[in-house]
C-alpha cells in the first residue's frame, strides 16, 4: 500500500510524472576539516543498526521491484543460471587439460575484485589470487586435521574450520580477516596471516600460531605489521620463510618470529626462487615508464637488471629453466607474452594476441597455458620451448558467435588509448544501438579481455553491444598512464571515460540517448563521478558497491589501504584535492540521467554505507524524470557472484534489466 501511494503521488502531483522516493531522514550535520565546512545530512545511514534506515532500504526495495519490468528481469536471470551450467561444464574440459590452471584475475571475473582493499590485483598472480600470499588451502592439512575456509557472506570476514580428517568431525573456528593459512607447526599447531581485532573491521595485520582446541584470543603473535595500513605477505620457497611489509623484505622464523637480512624491495616482488639462491624478481618502474625486472640477492641485498625495458609494460615473470623465463605484460588493453633467454638477453613472442595469457604448469620442455579474448572463449595451449611449436590442447565453445573490435580514442592527456567493443556476429551497428560501457580506472588495474559469457549470452545475444574501456589509473600505458588519475587526478579516468563514449557516437555506433556506463568497486566511484562531471553524455548509469564517500572511506574496514590511490582525506593537501571530488560531496540540484546503485547489504570491504548516502542525496537533488533507483543485495557481499545462485543471478541480471529499458534494447 505505501508503493501503491508512492506511485500514484509520482504521477498525480507533478505535470512531468517525477519521481517521488521514500523519505530518507536528514540529520543536519558540519564538520569542519582544515578550515573548510563540509555537510554531510545523511550520515546516520554510516549506522548498520539504525532500524530507519532498514525502512528505507525496504521502501526502496519496492520501488526498484514495481520499476524494474518483472517479465524481462525473470527471462535474464533465467538466462544467466543456465549460462552458469554452461559455464561450469566448459571449465571442466580446460581445467582438466591445463593442469590446474587457474582463471585469469580480472576486475569482471566471477569473483571480481577480490583482492580490492589490500594489494590490487593488478595481473595474474600465480599462485592465489587473494592478498598475494602464497597460501593453498587444498594442502592445509596435517596428520590429523584438516582446514576449511568458507568467507562469511561472500565477504572478508572469513570461517576457518578445523576438522578431524578420519570422520569430518568439527574441533574448532577460528573467525579471521584477511586470512592466509601458512603452515602447520606440527601435527595440532598452524601458522596464519590475518589482520588483528579482526571482528571490528581489521588491524594490523599479523603473523599467528594457533592451537587446536585453543581460544582464538590466546592465539601467539609472532610478528607484526608496523601500522594499521601495513601489507603484511608471507613468501614460502622451498622450507624458507620470508616476510615482505611495507617494502621490506626479510628471512624470518616462523616459530619465534625473528627476521634478519631486511632489505628494501623498491618494487613489486613477482616471484621468489631458491636456485641456484635465494632470489626474489623485483618489478619495478622507477627507471622505466613500461618497467623493468630486477633481481634481489636475499642473502647481502645484492641487486641486478634481469629484463630491460620492453616495447610492453612488463607485469609478471616465472622461472621456467635457468636460461628461459615466461614475461608477461601488457599491451593496448590485451597481454602480451614471450620467453626471455637469460643467456642472450633476448625476448622470444609468443604469437598469442589480443587477449589474457594465463600460467597453466611447465614440465620436460612443455609449458601450458590458457588463452582467451573478447571473442573468443578459453583455449588451452601447449608451447614447446625448444622447437616453438605452439599446440591448441583443449578449448571452450559457447552457443553463440562473438566479434571484437579494438577502438581508439583520446585520453585527455592525448594519449591513444584502446577499448574493446563487443557484439553479436552479424549485428551491424547504428546510432540507436544499446550500448553498455564498463570501465575501472584505478590501481593499476588492467582490464585483459576474457570472454564474458553473462554479456554475451544474456546481453549481445539480444542486440546489445558492451564495451571494455582502458583507463588512465591502470598501467596499460606505463607508470605514468597509472600517476595520472591519482588523488585529485582521478578526473582523468572520469573525463576520459566521456571522451571514450563520445568516440563511439562520433562512429555512429550509439549515441547518448541509447548509452548507458558502468563500473564496479572502483568503477563504481568511477561511473558516479563521471556522472557528476558528464551526466548529459549517457541515458543510464550503474555504479556498482562504489567509493562515493571519499571524506571518510578510511574510517570503515579495508578503507585505510586505498590511500595510495585516493589519497589521505585527514592530510590538508590530499583533502583539499580529494574534496571537489568526492561523489557523494559535489551531488547538486540538476538533471541527471536515470541509474541503479547497486550494492549489497554485507559487503565489508565498499562498507554499502557509500551506496546509501549516495543515492539518498541523489533521489533528494535530481530534478530530471529518470528514475534513480537502489538495488541492495540481500546476503551478498562485494563481488558480482556472491550471495546464492539466486540472488547473484538476479543482481547480474538486474542491471541488464536497467539498461534494456533505458537504452531501447
Amino acid at each position: 500500500m505505501k508503493l501503491l501511494l508512492i506511485l500514484t503521488l509520482a504521477v498525480s502531483s507533478f505535470a512531468h510524472a517525477q519521481w517521488v522516493y521514500p523519505v530518507a531522514k536528514k540529520i543536519p550535520q558540519v564538520e569542519t576539516r582544515f578550515g573548510t565546512l563540509v555537510e554531510d545530512s545523511y550520515k546516520w545511514m554510516e549506522n548498520p543498526s539504525d532500524p530507519d534506515l532498514w525502512d528505507w532500504i525496504d521502501q526502496q526495495k519496492e520501488l526498484t521491484s514495481a520499476t524494474l519490468d518483472a517479465n524481462v528481469l525473470d527471462a535474464f536471470a533465467a538466462r544467466v543460471l543456465e549460462i552458469r551450467k554452461i559455464q561450469k561444464e566448459q571449465n571442466e574440459i580446460t581445467s582438466a587439460a591445463s593442469t590446474a590452471a587457474p582463471g585469469p584475475v580480472t576486475p569482471w571475473d566471477d569473483e571480481d575484485l577480490s583482492s580490492f582493499g589490500r594489494k590490487e590485483s593488478r595481473f595474474i598472480k600465480w599462485e592465489t589470487t587473494d592478498t598475494g600470499m602464497k597460501s593453498n588451502e587444498a594442502k592445509a592439512e596435517s596428520a590429523t586435521y584438516k582446514i576449511e575456509v568458507k568467507a562469511v557472506a561472500s565477504g572478508d570476514l572469513l570461517r576457518v574450520a578445523i576438522m578431524q580428517k578420519a570422520d569430518n568431525k568439527l574441533v574448532d573456528v577460528l573467525m579471521v580477516k584477511f586470512y592466509s593459512f601458512i603452515t602447520w607447526a606440527d601435527d595440532n599447531s598452524f601458522y596464519y596471516v590475518s589482520d588483528m581485532d579482526e571482528r571490528i573491521g581489521g588491524g594490523t595485520p599479523g603473523l599467528f600460531k594457533h592451537t587446536v582446541g585453543e581460544v582464538q584470543s590466546e592465539d601467539k603473535l609472532l610478528f607484526k605489521g608496523k601500522s594499521s595500513s601495513s601489507y603484511l605477505t608471507l613468501h614460502q620457497v622451498g622450507k624458507r620463510f620470508f616476510a615482505e611489509v611495507d617494502g621490506v623484505i626479510s628471512s624470518i622464523q616462523l616459530s619465534s618470529g625473528k627476521i634478519s637480512n631486511s632489505f628494501a624491495v623498491k618494487g613489486e616482488i613477482v616471484e621468489i626462487v631458491e636456485s641456484p639462491e635465494f632470489e626474489a624478481t623485483v618489478l619495478t618502474f622507477n627507471f622505466a615508464n613500461f618497467g623493468q625486472f630486477e633481481k634481489l640477492r636475499l642473502r647481502d641485498g645484492q641487486r641486478s637488471l634481469f629484463v630491460k625495458e620492453q616495447d610492453f609494460v612488463l607485469a609478471t615473470s616465472k622461472k621456467l629453466t635457468d636460461d628461459a623465463s615466461l614475461v608477461i605484460g601488457l599491451k593496448d588493453g590485451s597481454h602480451a607474452a614471450g620467453i626471455y633467454s637469460t643467456s642472450t638477453q633476448s625476448m622470444t613472442m609468443l604469437p598469442l594476441n589480443d587477449g589474457t595469457i594465463t600460467y597453466a604448469s611447465f614440465k620436460d620442455d612443455l609449458l601450458k597455458l590458457t588463452h582467451e579474448t573478447f571473442s573468443t572463449p578459453r583455449k588451452v595451449y601447449s608451447y614447446q620451448l625448444s622447437t616453438g611449436k605452439l599446440d591448441v590442447l583443449a578449448s571452450q565453445s559457447f552457443p553463440i558467435e562473438v566479434e571484437a573490435e579494438k577502438v581508439i580514442y583520446t585520453a585527455t592527456n592525448g594519449q591513444p588509448a584502446a577499448m574493446w567493443l563487443m557484439k553479436k556476429k552479424g549485428l551491424k551497428l547504428t546510432s540507436k544501438t544499446p550500448t553498455i560501457l564498463f570501465g575501472y580506472g584505478g590501481f593499476r588495474v588492467a582490464i585483459t579481455p576474457s570472454f564474458g559469457i553473462y554479456e554475451s549470452m544474456s546481453w549481445m545475444e539480444k542486440g546489445g553491444v558492451y564495451v571494455v574501456v582502458t583507463l588512465p589509473g591502470s598501467l596499460d600505458y606505463g607508470e605514468s598512464w597509472y600517476q595520472l588519475a591519482r588523488v585529485g587526478g582521478r578526473t582523468h579516468a572520469w573525463d576520459s571515460y566521456a571522451l571514450a563514449a563520445k568516440e563511439l557516437y562520433r562512429l555512429g555506433y550509439t549515441s547518448a540517448e541509447h548509452c548507458g556506463i558502468m563500473g564496479a568497486s572502483n568503477g563504481g566511484t568511477l561511473t558516479a563521478g563521471t556522472l557528476q562531471r558528464h551526466s548529459d553524455v549517457f541515458k543510464a548509469a550503474v555504479p556498482m558497491v562504489g567509493v562515493m564517500d571519499l571524506l571518510n572511506f578510511t574510517l570503515f574496514t579495508a578503507g585505510k589501504y586505498w590511500t595510495d590511490d585516493y589519497g589521505n582525506p585527514f592530510r590538508e593537501n590530499d583533502f583539499r584535492a580529494m574534496f571537489p571530488l568526492s561523489p557523494y560531496h559535489n551531488i547538486e540540484k540538476r538533471d541527471y540521467p536515470a541509474t541503479m546503485v547497486m550494492t549489497a547489504e554485507f559487503d565489508d570491504r565498499v562498507v554499502p554505507m557509500h551506496s546509501y548516502k549516495y543515492l539518498a542525496k541523489l533521489q533528494e537533488h535530481n530534478t530530471s524524470e529518470a528514475p534513480i533507483l537502489l538495488y541492495n543485495k540481500e546476503w551478498g557481499a562485494h563481488g558480482r557472484a556472491s550471495g546464492s545462485a539466486r540472488e547473484s543471478s538476479r543482481y547480474v541480471s538486474a542491471y541488464f534489466t536497467f539498461f534494456a529499458q533505458q537504452l531501447g534494447l
